[in-house]
């Protein structure tokens, strides 16, 4: 199976608040792709994603698709992560104007990698607010049934029907019986919206095509008015699944409606994950020096003090996050070497530029001097 991450949208709705904000306090987020900002704790939103699909038992390759005008962040992000540059494809827009439609970036990874596989398709710039969900899950529920799938949630009561795609599932098969797009509040009941999050069969692939050569105008090429044809239209059986998860898209989203999700899927991680506060006692330490020439070699001889003790509680904050940089202050690399690739070519900036120059030189070091860097396990000091 493979999977295709959509990250090539041109909404400037955000983008814009942010470069004109005069308080200066997103001004390192000018520029950011909507799915490199910050999410739930000061993490990408995208290396959520990231890190629920690379599963390498389940997909056998994972793409992303993005612009030309965002390229070049998502080249740095890949480095960082360890995701292959290769499977990046640029779709050449550079404005709103003349982006291709998400079905229209689905089509052309399609082709450019000659797909011929079940393939899973997710929006990379979405907040979710249930971030241990198993993917593994979706992909065997989509096996087991002879149709497509879409993943839905219930909204909040806050949410409209008019911002989502709205889907009226059978209660005893799970097939989606109607999917309307953004309808008005009086034109359905029901409060299951669908989210671009999506798995298709191989002989379905072909509907894309189809579906792009009928409806040339990009207004119409986007996933949402897809799954309203291939549901109500097509004739192809499409089965959802519900997770207990919400999803917000911030593709059109402004600056206060990107920060008031932020809060709420944030505030909502917290009632379901704040870590108890740990507590330690440290007791106070005598020694004893011995001297070499009675026999102790130098040894320390040393006694804890019972009855005499410090306790520290450490306690997660529940407001304070260090936040780093999306692009300037990557807390990861695939290795030394990617470090090494990136500092060369970019520089150093953000944070831990000390830090990331006394890599790059040591790396280099050991490659001028033959020497073999062995892979370090997490839980060995450094």
């Amino acid at each position: 199976m493979i999977c295709v991450i959509l990250v090539a949208g041109h909404g400037r709705v955000l983008e814009d608040e942010i470069k004109n904000d005069v308080s200066g306090r997103y001004s390192s987020l000018e520029g950011v792709p909507k799915s490199l900002l910050p999410g739930v704790g000061g993490k990408r939103i995208l290396d959520f994603w990231w890190e629920a699909i690379n599963t390498r038992q389940v997909f056998s390759d994972v793409y992303l698709v993005t612009n030309a005008d965002k390229y070049k962040y998502y080249e740095r992000w890949a480095t960082a992560n360890d995701f292959p540059v290769d499977n990046i494809v640029n779709d050449g827009s550079t404005t709103y104007e003349n982006r291709l439609g998400s079905v229209g970036d689905f089509d052309l990874v399609l082709r450019n990698k000659r797909i011929d596989d079940s393939v899973m398709v997710v929006a990379g710039d979405m907040l979710f607010q249930d971030h241990n969900f198993d993917i593994t899950q979706v992909v065997d529920y989509f096996k087991r049934k002879r149709g497509e799938l879409a993943i839905y949630y219930e909204m909040e009561p806050t949410e409209l029907s008019r911002s989502r795609g709205i889907v009226d599932v059978c209660p005893t098969t799970n097939r989606i019986m109607h999917f309307t797009e953004k309808p008005s509040q009086d034109e359905t009941a029901s409060r299951m919206a669908s989210v671009v999050f999506y798995c298709f069969r191989r002989q379905t692939l072909s509907t894309i095509t189809a579906y792009l050569d009928n409806h040339p105008d990009v207004v119409e090429r986007n996933f949402g008015m897809y799954m309203e044809w291939l549901v109500n239209r097509s004739g192809i059986e499409v089965y959802g699944m519900k997770l207990p998860t919400g999803f917000q898209l911030i593709g059109q989203v402004g600056l206060d409606e990107y920060k008031k999700w932020l809060g709420y899927f944030s505030d909502k991680q917290l009632q379901q994950g704040i870590k108890e506060p740990f507590t330690a006692t440290g007791h106070a330490r005598v020694g004893l020096m011995g001297n070499p020439s009675d026999g102790f070699y130098g040894k320390t001889i040393s006694l804890s003090i019972a009855n005499f003790w410090a306790e520290v509680t450490i306690k997660e904050s529940e407001r304070l996050i260090l936040v780093p940089h999306p692009l300037n202050d990557p807390t990861e690399f695939g290795s030394l070497g990617d470090l090494h690739g990136i500092s060369r070519k970019e520089g150093y900036l953000g944070g831990l530029r000390l830090l990331q120059a006394t890599c790059k030189k040591f790396y280099q070091y050991c490659s001028e001097q033959g020497v073999l860097l062995e892979a370090v396990p997490l839980s060995r000091q450094r």
